[in-house]
């Protein structure tokens, strides 16, 4: 299991993910998936595809967030 991310990642993670069209949408711009793979990479996960990003950012979502001590 991924560490969770705090509460600031997790929204932020959570307005991109609902602005990323699904994979099946070819007529929707692909820009939205490489904004989701630079924000997970910013948060220290390194997704090798647009498939890997859309599943990890939905994961990562499904935890909720971590509060900052």
């Amino acid at each position: 299991m991924p560490k969770k991310l705090t509460r600031q990642q997790w929204e932020m993670l959570d307005v991109q993910f609902s602005n990323t069209p699904p994979l099946t949408d070819s007529l929707s711009a692909s820009g939205e998936h490489y904004i989701l793979i630079s924000l997970l990479n910013r948060f220290g996960f390194h997704p090798h595809s647009r498939e890997e990003a859309m599943e990890l950012a939905e994961e990562l979502l499904s935890y909720g967030w971590q509060d900052e001590a």
